[in-house]
């Protein structure tokens, strides 16, 4: 699709060294925000989205959590790994811009370091397609790196390869939340090596949580 040639470089960094992407991140686990988004949906058992999936860690924490939980993500290294992982589970390849579900489909989407990969354009198709695909008063949980403007970064963290990063502001998550159509509950901040400890990065994450409006505004 004209317009995506900033998103090659990234996948390929991905598809091409995905181990060490697992390696980097597998113990970086987000308990308190699943718990935290769990609580807002409106069906505990419900169905739910993990966009972005990687290596399917996350979508295999919300299935422990009781869940319907599947994952898609547009890496096909990823996806196989993610299945790999948890061959009990569904995971596809796609774009978190053009989700092939139904509207209302799910009672929650959780988008765990994905859309900071997206410039602001794209991140709002991807935020108004999980708008569509949410029941009313579903959930939304999504993560950015807090900062200003953008970059192809060659990150050793966890690639071997640079990858596009689109850094964002609290108030310009919200707005652009507000923007899809969401209401927000909270952007909350996490820094990671203050959480995880040495050996993480000292960088910022913004965790925002928010939810599809029911009919009546409720």
């Amino acid at each position: 699709m004209a317009g995506d040639d900033y998103l090659s470089g990234t996948i390929r960094a991905y598809d091409r060294d995905p181990e060490r992407y697992e390696r980097a991140t597998a113990g970086m686990l987000p308990d308190a925000e699943l718990d935290a988004f769990v609580r807002l949906l409106p069906d505990p058992a419900g169905r739910v989205l993990d966009v972005g999936c990687a290596f399917g860690r996350d979508t295999g924490l919300l299935a422990a959590r009781g869940l319907r939980a599947r994952g898609v993500d547009l890496s096909p290294a990823f996806v196989a790994r993610a299945a790999e992982r948890h061959p009990e589970l569904d995971f596809r390849v796609m774009d978190a811009r053009r989700l092939a579900f139904p509207d209302g489909h799910f009672a929650g989407v959780w988008c765990q370091a994905t859309l900071l990969h997206l410039k602001d354009h794209d991140v709002g198709a991807a935020l108004a397609g999980f708008r569509r695909v949410l029941a009313p008063g579903g959930a939304l949980f999504a993560s950015f790196k807090e900062g200003e403007g953008e970059e192809e970064v060659f990150e050793r963290f966890s690639s071997d390869a640079s990858r596009f990063y689109r850094y964002q502001s609290a108030a310009r998550v919200t707005a652009l939340l507000e923007a899809a159509g969401f209401r927000v509950v909270a952007v909350e901040r996490s820094h990671e090596a203050e959480r995880y400890g040495p050996g993480q990065r000292d960088l910022t994450w913004l965790h925002a949580f928010a939810t599809a409006p029911a009919p009546d505004g409720g």
